[in-house]
């Protein structure tokens, strides 16, 4: 026997949100069918300057630092990692799912010149912070950034 699930009109179901990505990226004009990176979900992100910085602000609540990854070449700044789902085990009937867990990505163009070996990263109340000093770049590569907790 084969059960079904009734699901009220305004809930579409993940069926329709995996629809709903395939024509928006064939709607794109990419024509191809997302990759696991593409299904990654991407935190809320900030970036904005000061006087002498370039700071990016992401809304990673509920994650443990450790399980963030930062990195930078200078034009661009790359945060990853995957948060964990900690509900309770077991069988759930959500009325509600709006909190995404498992692996985040996001890639933040940096519009400015930074000094790349400035950058420091820090998880405070729930967000992450990246902060470069604003001025030429010295000759590098790509970096690993570690993230630190608070202030």
């Amino acid at each position: 026997m084969i059960t079904t699930e009734h699901r009220a009109a305004e809930d579409p179901g993940p069926v329709d949100d995996i629809f709903e990505i395939l024509v928006t990226t064939h709607a794109r004009g990419l024509g191809r069918v997302p990759l696991d990176d593409d299904l990654t979900w991407r935190p809320a992100t900030d970036a904005y300057e000061t006087e002498d910085a370039f700071v990016v602000q992401m809304d990673l609540a509920g994650m443990d630092p450790a399980a963030i990854e930062v990195f930078t070449d200078g034009g661009s700044l790359t945060v990853r990692g995957t948060r964990q789902d900690i509900a309770p085990a077991g069988k759930k009937h959500y009325s509600k799912m709006e909190i995404s867990v498992g692996p985040f990505a996001r890639r933040i163009a940096v519009p400015v010149p930074v000094q790349p070996e400035t950058a420091v990263a820090r998880y405070r109340n729930g967000f992450l912070y990246v902060t470069f000093r604003k001025g030429p770049a010295a000759a590098g590569g790509r970096r690993r950034v570690d993230v630190g907790n608070g202030k």
